[in-house]
């Protein structure tokens, strides 16, 4: 039976309000007065649970509201409904009753993502079997792209296809991801924090979950599986790109380097050898004309070449939509379900582009060499246990953890790192190796997992955006106005408004909680006028110096992502001079910074960014290098003035 994209309604299914809220109608501004009242009244460390499963959840039933009242179109919308289901659930709250969705049908839970402070939802279907005494496992499902998809209209999964995952004895979770973000940055984060949810509130099984998705879903769960070995019991892929200069079209080697190396930082093909220890099974169509089965061929043949097993099959004369039809979960899912996790393997290859993504089953690189160029490990244990070879490129620091490195015990281990032999003790569990000295400063800190850049992932974690209110009235208007602006793109890319303050607003504790994302100058932002003098670009009105060079002129914009000199674990990311990403997709706005970039506002480039003149990384020790920068661009013809 053809099954077509799904976007449904979701209806919860609730006891009937009380007489207390069934006198008239109630409002969202009735629902909004009850949720704050419950998320003062609920705080007791005893209604946790209560508080992260019901508010939430409140708040998006008033999120969907005020959209069916502005006008938000709503296959059977009816705010009236959300409001008084968001009342129900805050009703609950304050009883004390954490609300549990029903059994065997797709229902919506929520939670407040930590990086803007929005609500987001995911959608979870539970068997009818389940049984919170026993783990379960955990199927994670990621959606494929659709422009209008929105929380009114989520791209979810049939009934159908939901009851493949309930005949298969498994819990099946569905994360929105905000919207289309191609499972990377935001919609990353919100996969994972998706999965902590499921693992609060349901009995899940850490050794069995997996990672299945379709279509622009295919390349998260490429990417995701990949970037993270030893997570996922099985990764299923269904009709997933895996190499974007092909699909795009670009011309790799014409493209400036730093912008090479984010792109293939996104490439399933770049980190084939992270398929190693794990479990993979591909589908894709024969005749496929929107993602082209030389994606999946491609990449197959690549892991296939490694020595490392991966199943394939390939539907003859089938498209694109093999997954509007039920035979790929029923493959994808039959075959998961009793994979476990191998949390022990004895050989580990790992491909490394970035310490935001630095994990494969028992080994993490704690720091590398040198910022730009990928890292390299591939570290075996002898069949008997007792010796770890190590064979590494572009690393100076690694831990082994050796609760699941199939070492033998022992209160000294052999190591040999790039041929040379180490005798190396134990702390804490774990052996620490150290390959190269690591610089000897305070300031800045030197790059690792969660602050190593680049402009991207200051959004990963709570971040607040500062305007500028310094400088004269048209100054403070245009900052007023670029700043909406950006706002603006960020809810519609990641469904959720920004915190936005002034810099004569900005409190104490959010410069100490959150990254900071100001726009303006020195001149025109006092909170950049703070920092300045500790920032490794000068930063004038239409002028901004770096390594010894200068480049002025108004139609020049910075966009710089560096450690906060007042709060050293979190960012600063400044915006001065033109708002970058005219022509770029709302999807795409952050995908080409690197940690600096001096751009040329009216001159595009390979994939519609605006031209570099000159940017770059910021080496592991936060510092510009020359070789680290680069100067120019491939250019398209200059943008013609509007009107």
């Amino acid at each position: 039976m053809k099954l077509p994209l799904v976007f449904v309604t979701l209806i919860l299914t609730y006891p009937v309000l009380s007489p207390a809220f069934a006198q008239e109608a109630p409002t969202t501004a009735d629902l909004e007065a009850a949720i704050a009242r419950a998320e003062q009244a609920v705080s007791a460390d005893h209604n946790a649970a209560v508080r992260a499963a019901n508010l939430p959840l409140a708040r998006l039933k008033l999120k969907k509201a005020r959209l069916v009242e502005a006008g938000g179109w709503y296959a059977g919308g009816d705010a009236s409904r959300d409001i008084s289901e968001g009342l129900r659930l805050v009703e609950l709250a304050e009883q004390g009753e954490r609300y549990e969705p029903p059994k065997g049908v797709l229902t919506e839970l929520a939670y407040i993502a930590e990086n803007d402070g929005s609500v987001q939802p995911y959608y979870v279907h539970i068997p009818e079997a389940y049984d919170p005494a026993r783990p379960w496992p955990l199927f994670v499902f990621l959606h494929g792209y659709v422009p209008n998809i929105s929380v009114l209209d989520p791209w979810v999964l049939s009934e159908e296809v939901c009851d493949i995952a309930e005949r298969n004895g498994a819990i099946l979770v569905l994360p929105y991801a905000r919207r289309n973000t191609d499972f990377q940055g935001v919609g990353e984060v919100d996969v994972y924090r998706v999965i902590e949810e499921m693992s609060r509130g349901f009995n899940i099984d850490p050794m069995r979950i997996h990672l299945s998705g379709v279509s622009m879903g295919g390349m998260g769960t490429w990417t995701i599986g990949l970037r993270q070995p030893g997570f996922f019991a099985s990764v299923t892929p269904i009709s997933g790109q895996t190499d974007m200069f092909r699909w795009w079209g670009w011309n790799r080697e014409a493209m400036t380097t730093f912008k090479q190396f984010l792109v293939e930082w996104d490439n399933a093909e770049e980190m084939a050898p992270n398929a190693r220890g794990q479990s993979f099974f591909v589908q894709h169509g024969e005749l496929d004309h929107l993602i082209p089965v030389i994606e999946s061929r491609s990449m197959v043949e690549k892991v296939r070449a490694l020595g490392i097993p991966i199943d394939y099959y390939e539907f003859p004369g089938e498209s694109h939509y093999i997954y509007w039809d039920t035979p790929c979960y029923e493959n994808a899912w039959s075959w998961s379900r009793d994979r476990v996790l191998d949390p022990c393997p004895r050989h580990v290859t790992f491909r490394c582009f970035s310490l935001n993504y630095n994990r494969a089953h028992w080994l993490t690189i704690d720091r590398l060499k040198r910022w730009g160029t990928p890292a390299m490990v591939d570290a075996t244990v002898a069949e008997d246990g007792g010796r770890l070879d190590i064979r590494c490129e572009n690393v100076a620091a690694l831990t082994i953890d050796l609760a699941t490195c199939p070492l033998r015990p022992d209160e000294q281990f052999g190591v040999t790192v790039n041929g040379t032999q180490h005798q190396v003790q134990p702390e804490d569990g774990r052996l620490i190796i150290e390959i190269a000295p690591a610089p000897a400063q305070q300031w800045p800190p030197l790059k690792g997992r969660g602050l190593c850049g680049p402009a991207e992932d200051v959004f990963n974690t709570p971040f607040i955006v500062v305007q500028g209110t310094a400088g004269d009235d048209a100054q403070d208007l245009d900052l007023a106005q670029k700043v909406g602006a950006w706002a603006d793109e960020w809810d519609r890319f990641a469904d959720g408004q920004p915190r936005v303050c002034t810099d004569e607003e900005l409190e104490p504790w959010q410069i100490e909680q959150m990254n900071l994302v100001l726009f303006g100058t020195p001149e025109t932002n006092s909170v950049l006028a703070r920092l300045a003098d500790r920032l490794p670009v000068e930063i004038d009105d239409g002028r901004f110096s770096i390594l010894g060079r200068s480049f002025e002129g108004d139609h020049l914009g910075l966009v710089l992502c560096y450690p906060n000199p007042e709060q050293q674990d979190r960012y600063v990311l400044v915006y001065s001079g033109p708002l970058y990403g005219r022509r770029l997709s709302i999807n795409h706005k952050h995908d080409m910074l690197p940690d600096f970039l001096i751009f040329d506002s009216t001159r595009f480039t390979t994939g519609d960014t605006e031209a570099n003149v000159f940017g770059g990384w910021f080496d592991v020790d936060w510092q510009p290098k020359s070789d680290l920068a680069w100067e120019g661009d491939e250019t398209r013809a200059p943008l013609m003035p509007e009107g």
